[in-house]
């Protein structure tokens, strides 16, 4: 790898060799978004350092200040060892140089983000410490931004807007989600592509229902996804989708929004009311509408586009019937 620079923080360079490093000097890094560290995954780490020895070696750098070496990958090997006393010293690359909290943030989450070892909140927590380290606005990010977040992070620009989401809603949300992640035994139900799916129905509430908001808070809304989810009665965070569904079709007046807004207040109150129960009871025949004139539209077209002097005389009586099956059906179903 190339020599760190301030433009290009996840550069960096590394002291030839491996070298071996009294346990004794080893210090966690305290810019580490990883706060879970499941025990049984520990115990099978020790088991195999045990039987094969430390595999790989960890990443750290020297403090400036004194003789200690920090942590940018391998914290899980390192808690292993420390209940191995038999080990005293473990292999490790060390870094030319001290980085700052940019560059260490961005080398570790290249090296985690790779690794796969974070969670989706610690990867939306750490992206929002680069955001602030980079001076720029969550909020309101350039085009440029993006592709500065794409370099430093090796994140899609897609997965960046992902893990912002995150952080559009409020702290006691955020810290719910947090201290599920971080518990060995995770809040049942507490799926954080809850807050993925449930981002775009929240918003269009805001903008055509915001009374529901006064009365019912987004915490309380989570709160019954949560426990929806929990219980199975919601199986799939697709699921969530039939909401914006519905609040689309309310938006175009293509439905009654006083009837919807009935519905949404019981899908908060009432843990036994789904999505797509609501898009049953209020939207579906509109959008199953939009459905048929879109296949009207395209047989007329196929009608019209129809070369009838290639088509023999069968096939004509056999599409006349049908067509004549079709009228009689519309007639039927409705009232014409």
């Amino acid at each position: 790898m190339e020599t760190s620079t301030k433009s290009d923080p996840q550069k960096v360079e590394y002291e030839s060799g491996i070298q071996y490093i009294p346990i004794s000097l080893i210090e966690t890094n305290r810019f580490n978004p990883r706060q879970r560290f499941d025990e049984e995954e520990l115990d099978e780490l020790i088991e195999s350092i045990l039987e094969k020895g430390i595999l790989n070696p960890i990443i750290v750098f020297k403090k400036k200040n004194d003789n200690k070496f920090v942590i940018l990958d391998g914290e899980r090997r390192y808690r292993a060892c420390l209940k191995l006393p038999d080990i005293q010293e473990m292999p490790a690359r060390i870094l030319l140089k001290q980085p700052d909290k940019l560059e260490s943030l961005s080398i570790m989450f290249h090296i985690h983000h790779v690794q796969k070892d974070w969670t989706q909140f610690a990867i939306s927590m750490t992206l929002i410490e680069i955001i602030q380290e980079k001076g720029m606005n969550p909020e309101k990010l350039s085009q440029a931004d993006k592709k500065e977040l794409v370099k430093v992070t090796s994140l899609s620009e897609y997965k960046i807007n992902k893990y912002l989401i995150f952080q559009d809603y409020p702290k006691d949300v955020i810290d719910r989600f947090l201290r599920s992640e971080i518990k060995g035994n995770p809040e049942p139900g507490a799926d954080p592509d809850i807050l993925l799916e449930m981002h775009r129905p929240i918003k269009q509430i805001k903008q055509i229902m915001p009374e529901i908001l006064e009365q019912y808070s987004v915490s309380k809304i989570i709160d019954s996804c949560i426990k929806k989810k929990a219980k199975e009665i919601i199986k799939t965070n697709k699921e969530f989708r039939f909401l914006s569904k519905c609040l689309t079709a309310a938006k175009g007046r293509r439905i009654n929004p006083h009837r919807l807004k009935e519905e949404i207040i019981g899908f908060i109150k009432n843990i036994s009311t789904t999505p797509e129960s609501i898009y049953k009871k209020t939207s579906e025949a509109f959008y199953q509408i939009d459905s048929v004139n879109k296949s009207v539209e395209a047989l007329i077209n196929e009608l019209n586009d129809l070369n009838l002097a290639n088509i023999t005389h069968p096939d004509k009586a056999d599409v006349t019937k049908k067509l004549k099956k079709l009228i009689k059906l519309i007639e039927s179903r409705f009232n014409v």
